[in-house]
């Protein structure tokens, strides 16, 4: 007499288990085969994608991520071209601005307290402009170091003397990482603007020692 209750039991069980398998796993279709006497469950998957699978992809195909650089930021890598286009570039605006704030100065200066007023408000401009100049320099520095997978910390070697000199090698003039790195993704293409920024050091020095070569030479030519 045992044997109906045995069955149901076991009944139970294999619709227990079939609700289960399709709730939790929709994203296969199952089907249960139960004998006569409901003692075996066979299990036969479709063919069809397991959503649960981890994907064969292999991660050596994934293109690195790249972002656009914010020039007012210490977040971020920046590259060579980049280091030189924002220092120039933040060089110029700088003066830009202190041209007409010294003037105001000395204009000012003259006509409220003399030489000493003039000489005050000189310096306060001239310290603005040197805070503002260390601000970028740190910030810019920083950016280089950490597109070379190097901390920032390593800026402090700017400050040291001969050190300094091969810092100032490294960061100008060797490469970044080309991919992801300790500190975010690359930069990146450079812009034209910024090209034409990061030439523009070179080309003006390159043109200042080409004249101070052949200016003296042609000067020194007197029609006899």
């Amino acid at each position: 007499m045992r044997t109906p209750q045995l069955t149901r039991k076991i009944a139970g069980k294999a619709l227990i288990s079939y609700v289960v398998l399709y709730v939790y796993c929709p994203g296969v279709e199952k089907k249960l085969f139960i004998d006569n006497n409901f003692n075996s469950t066979q299990e036969i998957p479709m063919n069809e994608a397991n959503p649960y699978v981890t994907p064969d992809a292999s991660l050596d195909n994934e293109q690195d991520e790249l972002y656009q650089p914010n020039i007012f930021s210490f977040k971020g890598r920046i590259g060579r071209l980049r280091y030189l286009a924002y220092g120039i570039g933040t060089s110029l605006v700088l003066m830009l601005v202190m041209m007409p704030i010294l003037g105001g100065a000395v204009f000012t200066g003259g006509m409220v307290g003399g030489e000493a007023a003039m000489g005050g408000l000189a310096m306060v401009a001239m310290i603005f402009f040197w805070v503002a100049t260390l601000v970028f320099s740190v910030m810019f520095g920083k950016r280089r170091l950490n597109d070379l997978n190097r901390s920032g910390w390593w800026f402090l070697l700017l400050f040291v003397p001969i050190a300094n000199f091969f810092m100032a090698i490294y960061v100008i003039f060797f490469p970044g990482t080309e991919s992801s790195n300790n500190f975010g993704p690359a930069p990146e293409a450079n812009t034209l603007g910024v090209k034409i920024l990061a030439w523009m050091l070179p080309a003006v020095t390159l043109a200042g020692m080409v004249a101070a070569i052949v200016i003296p030479t042609f000067s020194g030519m007197t029609p006899q």
